[in-house]
């Protein structure tokens, strides 16, 4: 599944270079997404996301993957209130799926995550890349000892 984000993200930058990288904002309005809001606060090397998703009855039904710099949260909300019928609905219910692409690349660990009040807070370190020089690894012959 790695390989298929890998490849995701990489047709999206092809697109960006070739459509430019603001083509795809003009259309937003247009694809609004069914999945949860999503607000995301950076500070330094750390990232915060915030995503809203009232209505969890078992916090183990949603998913959440990281890969790079895309984040993915997958579940289901539900809202029972038997013996009413919907009037009006501006935030939905029901099997969700919200695809996030991060202002950075992130490491895999340490990733915290914690539900709290409708609220799934998902806590991201940025992913720096070694920019030292490789060191050599001194290999002991054992045959010698």
């Amino acid at each position: 599944m790695g390989d298929y984000w890998s490849q995701m993200y990489d047709w999206r930058n092809k697109m960006n270079k070739f459509m430019g990288d603001d083509f795809w904002t003009d259309f937003q309005d247009m694809f609004a997404s069914n999945g949860p809001l999503v607000n995301l606060y950076e500070a330094g090397n750390e990232l915060i996301c915030t995503v809203y998703l009232p209505g969890i009855k078992k916090i183990d039904d949603v998913d959440v993957y990281i890969h790079y710099r895309t984040l993915k949260v997958k579940g289901q909300t539900t809202m029972n209130l038997k013996g009413y019928r919907n009037v009006q609905e501006e935030y939905k219910h029901g099997p969700f799926e919200r695809i996030v692409e991060l202002p950075f690349p992130v490491r895999d660990k340490p990733i915290d995550a914690s539900y709290k009040r409708g609220i799934l807070l998902i806590h991201l370190h940025r992913l720096i890349e070694s920019r030292e020089e490789k060191r050599s690894l001194k290999i002991t012959d054992v045959d010698e000892s």
